[in-house]
């Protein structure tokens, strides 16, 4: 696996997360349905959309990387033993505050190398406040 510029990674999923982040608020400003997954945890469009906007994104720029989403299949979960390097992503992190319309919710994604998080970004979107570190 090539290495990766560490900025130009940054900028680029800091551009995905602003992206899922514009999804999420569409559908947070509309009338929208809830699902309930088999955890019981509740899931909405924006959840489905954000996820879809991140994996696809990533999948463009990094193809060899693959991608761990709370939204992921469970035969993603299993593989991700075998990973060395992958994007861990909660594309909706507080969907139960995204149902209360506080605010108080985030995109977030992450690089990991190993056992160690490299680069993450962490979008509010209500807010418009993003914070990325690698």
């Amino acid at each position: 696996m090539k290495d990766i510029d560490i900025n130009e990674t940054l900028a680029a999923v800091a551009t995905v997360a602003r992206s899922a982040g514009a999804a999420i608020l569409d559908v947070y400003h509309s009338d929208f349905a809830v699902e309930t997954k088999e955890d019981h945890s509740p899931l909405t469009a924006a959840d489905r959309k954000s996820h879809a906007i991140i994996r696809d994104e990533l999948r463009r720029l990094y193809p060899d990387l693959p991608l761990l989403s709370e939204e992921s299949p469970a035969e993603e979960v299993q593989r991700r033993r075998e990973w060395t390097r992958y994007w861990l992503v909660d594309p909706l992190d507080g969907t139960k505050e995204f149902l209360k319309r506080n605010g108080e919710f985030t995109v977030n994604i992450a690089l990991v190398e190993g056992h160690t998080a490299i680069l993450g970004v962490v979008l509010a979107p209500v807010l418009d406040r993003l914070y990325a570190g690698a």
